[in-house]
């Protein structure tokens, strides 16, 4: 249980953008105002997205996980930096940084380093191991929903058009800015979406959650470049708050991601050290 409660709240790390009718209001200092409204930012943004071949990524997030377990408070904490790359037609992936997490007195810092590719699979190192592994084909679509997903903000778009009047949108020189403050119903129903994509039918612990779940001064902070329309920086502070089978947990996450290198990746290739050395097993 406590598994599944912590990887529901990280896969919420990255979203992009949502819009409505009115145009941006320009900060202190703008010279060239745009007169584009949030659905026509919003249009153009998917359209970029649609036709982006390929994208960088730099996410670093910060999360606390607070539990009160028979009256005793229990706290976790990770920090990742990793670096992602994404192309297109066909479809790649590569992820490496590092994730550090603290569990009470055990602390452990492992290496992340993944690759995807259509023909060849899925390979993931084990830090602690220090072996390569192909992980088998039933497994592939689940982890590209929890990893591959951070670096695909076209996704996104589309899960957060129920919010698009939610927004509130501004201007500088260079970029439309858009803010989500996250409260209420709408939200909730939103996450245990991303909770069934990431971690499966969980049809039974879901309505346990909804019904005792909660945000406290929680946002989207989201940067889309004027000229290119493309997303160019997320920051999400989310605070989330449950009481499940009588025991409170509490989750602070912090998470910035910054896109970049827009349609100037090249194809990715595993290496053959990586495929040589690999043994098939399980996540």
């Amino acid at each position: 249980m406590k598994r599944k409660i912590f990887l529901a709240a990280t896969s919420l790390s990255l979203l992009t953008i949502a819009a409505c009718g009115d145009t941006a209001t320009p900060t202190s200092g703008v010279k060239d105002e745009s007169n584009l409204t949030l659905q026509e930012v919003y249009n153009k943004a998917i359209e970029r997205q649609q036709s982006l071949e390929s994208v960088h990524a730099k996410l670093e997030m910060n999360q606390a996980t607070e539990l009160s377990i028979d009256g005793q408070s229990v706290m976790l904490t990770s920090s990742s930096n990793l670096t992602m790359e994404m192309t297109q037609n066909p479809l790649s992936f590569y992820t490496n940084g590092t994730v550090d997490m603290n569990m009470g007195d055990e602390k452990v810092s492992m290496p992340m380093e993944m690759y995807m590719t259509e023909k060849d699979g899925f390979f993931f190192y084990n830090g602690q191991n220090e072996q390569w592994l192909k992980l088998p084909e039933s497994q592939q679509e689940l982890l590209l929903q929890q990893t591959g997903a951070q670096a695909d903000a076209s996704e996104q778009l589309e899960q957060l058009k129920p919010f698009i009047e939610d927004f509130t949108f501004k201007q500088d020189n260079d970029s439309y800015l858009l803010t989500l403050s996250i409260e209420g119903e709408k939200f909730k129903e939103f996450i245990l979406s991303q909770m069934n994509t990431s971690l499966g039918d969980l049809t039974e612990v879901n309505e346990e959650i909804y019904t005792n779940m909660s945000f406290k001064d929680s946002k989207y902070e989201i940067v889309i470049e004027k000229d290119t329309f493309d997303t160019k920086q997320i920051d999400m502070d989310l605070t989330l708050l449950m009481d499940i089978e009588g025991q409170t947990t509490k989750v602070e996450s912090d998470t910035k991601v910054e896109y970049s290198k827009f349609d100037e990746m090249d194809q990715i290739k595993i290496p053959d050290a990586v495929k040589n050395k690999a043994i098939s097993s399980d996540f």
